[in-house]
């Protein structure tokens, strides 16, 4: 499914939308180049969670993990500096450290986020997949490709639809 044509306001709207409808366990990909959206869409999604306090929601890139209690919580993370190294300079360990893939059996309750998810070799096959595009003659719309994979795939048709 494609959306097109957003502005923030119509982003933010979706993803508040889209994160009302998230519960523990579930695990969103974010992909699009730098400045495409994938933080303001996060922290719209965690108004929609609910979390306590959203407008602390911004880039983990630094970080790449940060955690955010809620009724929902959101683990947001960024593989941006980890994708800037390459497929084939990557070490394994950095993944293992992360505890990707460990996550959804120890964060059972919360939503994952990840930004730069094309990084992820092998995300679970459960997840919601958006890839952010910039409109190339209106640098401040957005297109968002929406892929629902397993039992995701009914979520993304829910949000795709209320927009």
């Amino acid at each position: 499914m494609r959306l097109e044509d957003l502005d923030e306001a119509a982003l933010c709207g979706f993803a508040e939308r889209l994160g009302a409808g998230l519960r523990g366990g579930d695990v969103v990909l974010l992909c699009g180049e730098m400045g495409a959206g994938k933080t303001t869409f996060t922290r719209a999604l965690a108004r929609g969670l609910g979390v306590d306090r959203p407008d602390r929601v911004c880039s983990p890139t630094f970080n790449l993990r940060t955690e955010h209690r809620g009724p929902r919580p959101l683990v947001h993370m960024d593989l941006c500096r980890l994708v800037e190294l390459g497929p084939d300079e990557l070490p394994a360990a950095a993944f293992e450290a992360l505890g990707l893939d460990e996550w959804a059996s120890d964060q059972a309750d919360a939503v994952l986020v990840v930004e730069w998810a094309q990084g992820w070799k092998h995300p679970p096959a459960a997840n919601l997949c958006l890839t952010m595009l910039v409109r190339p003659n209106a640098p401040d719309r957005r297109d968002v490709d929406l892929r629902g994979h397993g039992r995701m795939t009914e979520a993304a048709e829910a949000a795709g639809q209320a927009v």
